[in-house]
């Protein structure tokens, strides 16, 4: 024999999304796997069925991973900026500081943004060959940002959405501890829940109550 839907768990769907094979869901028998197949094929069409290729948590969670990656670039950028004018402004003052006959004291927001630098980027700024280096980083990041996340995306270029993705999604969403012992029908409820949060959230921001 083999698990209902109800008996389903978490755990079973992630299987069944990585295998693409259904043949866990089978309760301990005798009988050879294929005697269940068409069971099986009907009970993974109703899991599938019941998740949905792509949820608006997905959605949601892809849009918030797109404005995160969009403000590190922005953060990286702007820091870019403040070392290369940093660097002019300290080139001049140790210019008139030799002039003087004075010693330089490297100044403490100087410190603080190579240490920004060193905190998102792991390029710790000593010499020239740092800028170029942060540069290329920049660079190297801005265009997997737009391989990630393009403009204009055909609407036919989309892949479908895993069961995995869309499972952990809603957990994170909902600030949840992923469980894989979860029965599916609950989590069904959860995601459920999410997707009214997310709608009603929706028609606030438009003036809907």
């Amino acid at each position: 024999m083999i698990k209902t839907i109800y008996q389903i768990t978490i755990k079973d769907v992630i299987l069944l999304d990585a295998t693409k094979s259904a043949s866990h869901l089978k309760i301990f028998s005798f009988l050879p796997i294929w005697f269940f197949r068409k069971q099986l094929e009907k009970l993974a069409k109703e899991i599938f069925d019941l998740i949905g290729s792509e949820s608006e948590v997905d959605k949601l969670q892809n849009d918030y991973d797109r404005i995160v990656s969009y403000r590190n670039l922005q953060i990286l950028e702007a820091l870019y900026k403040l070392v290369v004018i940093e660097l002019r402004l300290k080139a001049k003052i140790g210019i008139w500081r030799i002039i003087a006959g004075k010693e330089y004291k490297e100044a403490e927001q100087f410190k603080e943004i190579i240490s920004e630098v060193l905190k998102y980027t792991g390029i710790e700024i000593k010499d020239p060959e740092d800028i170029k280096k942060l540069n290329d980083y920049i660079e190297y990041r801005i265009d997997k940002h737009k391989e990630l996340y393009p403009d204009n995306e055909p609407e036919e270029s989309h892949e479908q959405v895993s069961l995995t993705r869309i499972i952990y999604s809603v957990f994170n969403y909902m600030s949840e501890p992923y469980n894989e012992d979860m029965r599916l029908i609950t989590f069904i409820e959860l995601k459920n829940l999410a997707e009214e949060r997310i709608a009603k959230s929706k028609n606030t921001d438009n003036g809907i109550e």
